[in-house]
């Protein structure tokens, strides 16, 4: 609610169009909301059996879902140096989070909603590299925030349902009056503060910068970048948690970065030229 609430106002007055918004943008946030409200789900679904660690590998098959998908549907658009480098940074989450899979083996459900949920998360990805550079990346990033939020309160609503058909006298004041209470019992200004950063910039800019950066990479190079995320991760949790990354943490970066460097000095001089030629 909050990044749809900020980007609406984003996309109708900080930066407003001079043209009439393209009606097509609508059906573009509906695809492209729907792919990731799917692999949020069975994420979600997956995570009650399958323990973080294992399902934080599983997702990031991304890294060789999207390139897989990207070769099949457009041929001869997929380098070798990057289909490489995407093979590098694999191994190098392998390292990260391999390192800390429990022994006690996962649910064969939880896996398969995971590694489901990895090839939504990957379709969308392919998919936005096709239609970002159509849209104003704001206008796309709103629609498709706008279209997460409502399939989230349809599902939220469809679920409900059977509590009421059977049971009539089922009631849901007691459950949100007891939510509200675990509410306000805590800080509400950590609370807001959480809810704002998480809505604003971990949902509503991810969604806009996807949508903006997409524009003029591939889908395969762009879910490259994505990969470094255990890197940030492991950098903050060392500058806020002071935790000390391993071996393992320190190995996998140094790959995963290493895949991510060299992709882009694969793809820079390719654009510089480009770029000059246009001029």
């Amino acid at each position: 609610f909050v990044a749809t609430t900020a980007l609406a106002f984003v996309s109708t007055i900080l930066i407003p169009s001079s043209q009439e918004v393209d009606q097509g943008v609508d059906r573009a946030g509906i695809e492209l909301g729907l792919y990731l409200f799917l692999g949020n789900c069975a994420q979600v679904l997956g995570l009650q059996t399958t323990s973080a660690d294992a399902a934080a590998f599983l997702v990031q098959l991304t890294t060789i879902v999207v390139p897989a998908i990207e070769a099949f549907s457009k041929p001869g658009t997929l380098t070798p140096r990057t289909r490489n480098c995407c093979l590098i940074a694999f191994i190098g989450v392998a390292v990260i989070c391999g390192a800390d899979i429990r022994t006690t083996p996962s649910a064969a459900t939880g896996d398969a909603l995971i590694v489901l949920a990895a090839i939504f998360y990957s379709v969308h990805v392919v998919r936005l590299s096709s239609i970002a550079v159509d849209f104003r990346p704001v206008d796309l990033a709103f629609s498709k925030a706008k279209a997460e939020a409502s399939f989230s309160i349809i599902s939220v609503a469809v679920f409900a349902f059977p509590f009421f058909y059977s049971s009539p006298s089922f009631s849901y004041l007691p459950v949100v009056e007891n939510s509200m209470k675990t509410l306000f019992s805590q800080d509400i200004s950590i609370l807001l503060a959480v809810v704002t950063w998480c809505g604003l910039f971990t949902c509503g800019y991810t969604i806009f910068a996807q949508s903006y950066g997409q524009r003029g990479i591939s889908a395969a190079s762009a879910n490259l970048i994505y990969t470094s995320q255990p890197i940030f991760s492991a950098f903050f949790a060392a500058l806020l948690l002071n935790e000390q990354p391993t071996p393992a943490t320190l190995l996998g970066g140094l790959l995963i970065l290493s895949a991510v460097v060299a992709d882009l000095q694969d793809r820079l001089p390719a654009q510089t030229s480009s770029s000059a030629y246009d001029r």
